[in-house]
């Protein structure tokens, strides 16, 4: 009896979850002033990160790290992809691009697409240069690509780290040097080892799911900003599925 019960439990929350989506995400398109999004301390300082850089001169370092496309990480390629859109369409208005780097070369057509759609958004196809991507070899927990990210903060003088994609234990070195540059660092990984480190020594770590939210925080667009707010809502309501559901099950043993 418990266990059917907790099927059409669970059959509910798929079908409330999925109106909820529809319902939302519809509704917050059309009122997008009506809700406001929770903050994200990365997100908030990286609009002023990219007018220091814009105003010093200087690029904006961006990194990809190990992920891969048609692999395990290629949706976090994708993910960090857009959020290197946003900042390379904000900074394109400056003289200096900002410089992606990346170790696998499977990543290279969507590092170059990247760069490329946000001049061209911005009508600024001409500033475009092709050798603002680049690819150092390594691969997973590479030494040798954490050491030419820290020889690349000297070399071109960058003015920030965004180092969001797949890192290991590698990243306290790269982080390491640009603390020592005093240059500020935003990071994020798919690795446990990686993440862990951001989180401790980051300015600003981007945790979980904020890594595919940067459309809707720096972009702005209606239809992305209603994605973000849908699943925080639907977040809260699997926490009080999961809360019933203990509560009946409890419940039933007590009974039982």
């Amino acid at each position: 009896m418990a266990d059917s019960t907790i099927q059409f439990l669970g059959i509910i929350i798929i079908l409330l979850a999925m109106v909820i989506s529809v319902i939302m995400t519809q509704f917050i398109r059309r009122r997008r002033d009506l809700f406001t999004l929770r903050k994200i301390a990365a997100f908030d300082v990286l609009p002023t990160w990219v007018g220091v850089a814009i105003e010093a001169n200087r690029p904006l370092h961006m990194s990809l790290g190990s992920v891969e496309l048609g692999g395990r990480s290629t949706v976090l390629a994708l993910a960090s992809a857009e959020l290197f859109y946003q900042l390379t369409q904000q900074a394109s208005i400056g003289d200096v691009a900002p410089i992606l780097t990346l170790s696998n070369t499977s990543a290279l057509p969507l590092g170059y697409d990247t760069l490329r759609r946000a001049y061209a958004s911005r009508n600024r196809l001409e500033r475009y240069r092709s050798n603002s991507v680049r690819w150092y070899p390594g691969g997973t927990r590479s030494l040798a690509f954490a050491a030419a990210l820290t020889g690349l903060m000297s070399t071109d003088n960058v003015s920030a780290n965004v180092l969001v994609g797949s890192f290991g234990p590698e990243l306290a070195l790269v982080m390491d040097a640009s603390y020592r540059r005093n240059l500020p660092v935003i990071a994020a990984s798919d690795q446990l080892e990686g993440q862990a480190i951001a989180y401790a020594l980051a300015d600003q770590p981007l945790i979980g799911e904020e890594i595919f939210a940067a459309g809707s925080y720096l972009g702005r667009r209606s239809a992305e900003r209603a994605d973000v707010v849908t699943i925080d809502l639907l977040r809260w309501v699997l926490i009080a599925a999961i809360f019933v559901v203990m509560v009946i099950t409890g419940l039933n043993q007590i009974g039982g």
